[in-house]
């Protein structure tokens, strides 16, 4: 890593922000003072609701109106901003080249409306980085390029909603470094990637500090790509910094408790063993046989997919992003038609189904998506949103349809006064739970997961698998869980298909036996797994020795 400039490029100094709860203010960040210095990468690691994001809105100006600042002043280079609460603040003229961000639900980023090409023309013109469209066409593409995009052109002229999450993760980063900010914010950059993509961007972060000098504060939960790329880390708990220093310090001699609490519970995996010997049947419940599915203008997204869930099987699909695991989900579902094969549930093919027929299969087949509380009404309480499937459907009278909800709400944990909370009063891990529930309370025989912990520290990630797997056990679903975390699909289920553009480049096989592999795209997917496990393992050997020896 490179060595930082002294100069001092932001400087944030007691912040506090709450948000009104019951008519009494709560404070998310306390007292917080931050530093960067020129070319350095600054990793702010943190679980869930420990108020990274909120720091990361204060810096750039887009705290809600409901937002209450106590305190705060600001510097960002050599423009003294001042008070953070400063309404007469002109951000405009700082975001974009003095300070950039990039944030974790990037396909809300982006505007559906417009073409990947109109963003960055609105982009590098508005900063005046390109003066004609020829040179915004070549910028933008040589930055998709960059970000390991194989057909920019293609890319460019895509609408947001025709590519994958971890396309459009990739596009707000480059939409981002292509004006050379002085501060680059990113906001969990890598938690939408697979592995191979997420090397690929920390690559590029690593290259850019060390090519332009590029500062960058990196949010995250993730404690391998925050010892990846990071020369500092500042650990956040509850709006409050735990623990701060050089990253080999910090993770090989953790001085403060929630730090080493942190690096424990990651060293032992508290990932769910698997209960591989919980035993499923080997009738076929759900088929896909020969499925294809092309979008317009003759975008092959599937082809020749082939593979079989039994009943009580869970069963994973790896894969990079943009290899279709999401529009097979959505095919599975009959959120999309196939362009042609056929989905086959209990012998009978579903693909098609219409009215009153395709409703049935409704209650049986059920999906969580990747981004719950986008899933979520942000108006409904959770006691609504898991009715509203019952309510569709007309299952029960009212009556009846709030008291299932409300047990499956208790099944995934959600009870007493949380239950009567909408959406953006609840944290990431309770929105999944609310999903999950949802998803549940028409007891269907077939729960699809759509990379449901992706976004999920790893705490939080484990209580949800832990969740579904005793869930399966007690109400005997069968799960497709569809990932691109190798460690998540190890851990949980019976079997993995491995997908690559747009078809299996290998069949369902036993979760143990994946590592065995010869195929070059699963080695593939293996080794950059591997890679930023293996970087850990060696920073934090010193306090692994010291947590043997204390056992």
């Amino acid at each position: 890593m490179s060595n930082p400039e002294s100069r001092t490029v932001l400087r944030l100094q007691n912040l506090q922000v709450g948000y009104e709860q019951n008519r009494k203010v709560i404070r998310i960040v306390d007292n917080l003072s931050l530093e960067l210095k020129k070319g350095e990468i600054v990793v702010l690691l943190g679980e869930s609701g420990s108020g990274k994001s909120t720091i990361a809105k204060a810096i750039t100006g887009l705290l809600p109106p409901s937002a209450h600042i106590g305190g705060g002043t600001l510097q960002i280079g050599s423009a003294w901003i001042g008070d953070v609460s400063d309404t007469s603040i002109r951000w405009e003229q700082i975001r974009g080249r003095g300070i950039a961000m990039l944030f974790q639900d990037a396909q809300q980023a982006l505007n559906p409306v417009l073409k990947i090409k109109e963003h960055f023309k609105e982009t590098l013109l508005f900063h005046r980085i390109a003066s004609s469209a020829e040179e915004v066409m070549t910028i933008s593409a040589g930055w998709l390029s960059r970000l390991n995009f194989t057909d920019p052109h293609r890319i460019l002229n895509s609408y947001p909603f025709q590519l994958s999450g971890g396309m459009c993760q990739r596009i707000c980063l480059a939409l981002a470094l292509c004006l050379e900010p002085e501060v680059f914010v990113a906001d969990e950059p890598t938690s939408a990637l697979d592995t191979v993509n997420q090397k690929e961007v920390l690559d590029v972060l690593k290259s850019m500090q060390t090519e332009l000098g590029l500062t960058v504060l990196l949010i995250t939960h993730d404690i391998a790509v925050a010892n990846a790329v990071g020369n500092r880390v500042v650990v956040l708990h509850q709006g409050r910094i735990e623990e701060e220093g050089e990253v080999g310090r910090v993770f090989s001699r953790p001085q403060a408790a929630y730090t080493r609490q942190l690096l424990s519970s990651r060293s032992q995996r508290t990932m769910p063993a698997g209960e591989r010997e919980l035993k499923h049947s080997n009738e076929p419940l759900l088929e896909m046989i020969e499925l294809e599915k092309t979008f317009h203008p003759q975008k092959r997204v599937l082809h020749n997919v082939n593979l079989t869930l039994n009943k009580m099987e869970i069963v994973g699909i790896l894969g990079q992003s943009g290899c279709g695991k999401s529009t097979l989900a959505k095919c599975i579902v009959g959120l999309e038609s196939p362009s042609g094969g056929r989905v086959m549930y209990r012998g009978t093919d579903i693909s098609r189904l219409k009215g009153k027929p395709k409703r049935e299969v409704c209650k049986q087949i059920q999906i969580v998506f990747q981004n719950a509380r986008a899933s979520l009404n942000p108006g409904r309480t959770a006691l609504q949103l898991v009715q509203e499937p019952l309510h569709y459907l007309q299952i029960g009278s009212k009556k009846e349809r709030e008291a299932l909800a409300v047990q499956c709400l208790h099944e995934v944990g959600i009870t007493g006064e949380a239950q009567q909370r909408r959406p953006p009063q609840l944290s990431t891990g309770q929105c999944q739970r609310i999903a999950i529930a949802r998803a549940l309370a028409l007891r269907p025989e077939v729960l699809v997961c759509d990379e449901a912990v992706s976004a999920l520290d790893m705490s939080v990630q484990a209580q949800i698998l832990e969740l579904l797997q005793r869930l399966h056990k007690q109400l005997g679903f069968s799960i497709v869980m569809i990932s691109h975390d190798i460690r998540v699909l190890r851990s949980f289920c019976h079997h993995i298909a491995v997908m690559n553009h747009g078809s299996f480049s290998e069949g369902k096989q036993s979760s143990a036996l994946l590592h065995l592999s010869d195929h070059p795209h699963t080695r593939q997917l293996l080794q950059c797994a591997g890679d930023l496990e293996e970087g850990l393992q060696q920073e934090t050997e010193g306090f692994s020795f010291m947590l043997q020896n204390k056992a």
